[in-house]
Order: C-alpha cells, then structure tokens, then sequence
C-alpha cells in the first residue's frame, strides 16, 4: 500500500471514528466480562453492568461528537442560517399562525358573531388558521346594512388592531344623536322635557323586552348601560347653539326610525313654540 494512501486513510475521520467506536465498544466488553466472572451478587452485578453501558454509550456519543465537531458546527450554522431564512420568508404566515392560535386561546370570537377589527364592522361568516372572512356590515347604517362586500382579515392583524365582539349589541343598540340649532327665543329645556314625552310613546311596544335584554347584556358583560328609558341632555357648542343630545336603547333596526320620529317631533315643537312667539309678539305691538 503507498504511503500517501496509508496517511489519507489514517487521517481520514470515518476511520477515526471507526477506530473509536472499536476501541469504546472492546473496553465495555471486557469490563462486562470482568463483572460477569467477578463473585458479587447476581443484583449488583446487573447494576455494574448497567452501569458499564450507560458509561460505554455516554463515551461512545462524545467520543463522536469529539472527531466531529467542527463538521457539526458547520451544519449547526447552516441549519441556524436556513432556519432565519424561512422565518424571514415566512413571517407573515407565522404570524398568523400564531393570531389564529392566540385567538382560539382567547375565544373572543365565534362565526355568527359581529365583530369589529380595527376600523372593519362586519359578521364572521369563516375562521381558520390563517385568515378570518367577514361579511361587511356598514356600522352607520344601524340596520342589518350588510354592504355585500367580503372582508379577508389576515390572523396577524389581532396583535395589531383592536377586536371588539358586537354580538350582544347585534339585536338591541345604545343609539346617541344630537340635534343642533341656533340658540334663539325657545327655551330648549322645554324640548327636554317635550322630547323625553315624545321618546317614552315611541319605546313603548319595546320596552319590557329592552329591559330584559338589557340586564342580560349587563350581567353578560359587566357593564352598566343606559337602560331602557331614553335620555335627554342639553348642552352647547363651540359656536353658542343648543344641542340636544339623545340615547335610547332600541332595538337595531328601529334606530334609525326613533331618530327620524324625535328630529321631527322637535321641529314640529319648535316652529310651533316660534310662531306662539312671534303671534305674542304681533299682538304685544298692536
């Protein structure tokens, strides 16, 4: 054999490790051997030969790990590096794994719910690991408004953006508006009173089933709402003109109409409380 082959394969790790293994293997053989032919006990020597072995095999691993080393640190780091590339590539699709993961933990959320997610009003009509599907529903039109547009929320945006769960308020709704005018002669406190008169006839036929649905809503959720009985409250704006601020807990689909009846109602009393006025006033001058 030439020497240059002789060296090549002395210096050649396989047979290194061949050689190690050999040698590991051997010296736990004739230690076996030695115990076995010794004069302990049958229990102690089960334990010694365990032990020899768990020995021999804790050798055998490092004595691997010892030729090898630098082979496995090389891979380590490419794996390390092939690693931090997929992440990369992949961030987006981790993250939302770990929304839909983080939402399911959290079950703020089922499909049939209304909720909104950041500045998106809608009814989850599909859920899964990736993407959340949401009907859309316009938030302003207080209806079952559905705009029939179809809403693809990525998980990821659940770590980003609020998510507010709409389903107790999907039958019955806190409603608030306001009505403006130019401060003038009427007393607005009048309205007040006019308005909250007006509100109790248009919340009647509802109203043993808001306030039911109410208290549920209240002990569902912990929180206190503004109850059946509608509220009326007069302020002013940054430019001196009375606003009359309306809420009323109302069935959603009868929001829009209670506000309708009341903007009427007003206007109906405050041209009528306007021309008692301006009549006085003719005949104070006459």
């Amino acid at each position: 054999m030439k020497p240059e082959l002789l060296q090549h394969i002395l210096e050649s790790k396989l047979f290194i490790t061949f050689c190690v293994i050999v040698v590991i293997l051997l010296l736990r053989g004739f230690a076996t051997l030695a115990i076995v032919r010794s004069g302990w006990a049958k229990a102690d020597k089960r334990r010694r030969i365990n032990t020899v072995h768990n020995l021999g095999n804790l050798l055998l691993v490092i004595g691997v790990i010892a030729v090898w080393v630098t082979e496995l640190r090389e891979f380590a780091l490419s794996i390390a590096a092939f690693s931090v590339a997929i992440v990369l590539a992949l961030r987006e699709v981790v993250q939302c794994l770990v929304g839909g993961v983080y939402q399911a933990n959290m079950r703020s959320f089922t499909v049939g719910d209304w909720v909104k997610v950041g500045d998106q009003f809608g009814e989850v009509t599909d859920s899964d690991w990736l993407s959340t599907t949401l009907l859309e529903i316009d938030p302003h039109g207080l209806g079952n408004g559905y705009t029939g547009t179809t809403l693809y929320i990525p998980n990821n945006a659940f770590f980003t953006q609020p998510v507010k769960n709409l389903n107790f308020m999907r039958r019955y709704i806190e409603h608030s508006f306001s009505i403006t005018r130019e401060s003038g002669k009427v007393n607005p406190f009048e309205a007040k009173n006019f308005i909250a008169e007006r509100l109790k006839e248009h919340c009647d036929s509802f109203r043993e089933v808001a306030e039911r649905y109410c208290k549920l809503i209240e002990n569902r959720m912990g929180v206190e709402l503004a109850g059946p009985d509608a509220k009326v409250c007069i302020s002013s704006n940054e430019l001196g003109h009375d606003v009359i601020t309306v809420k009323v807990f109302c069935p959603r689909e009868e929001a829009t109409n209670i506000e309708q009846l009341v903007t009427e109602d007003f206007y109906n009393f405050w041209f009528e409380k306007t021309k008692e006025l301006e009549i006085k006033e003719e005949a104070k001058s006459l």
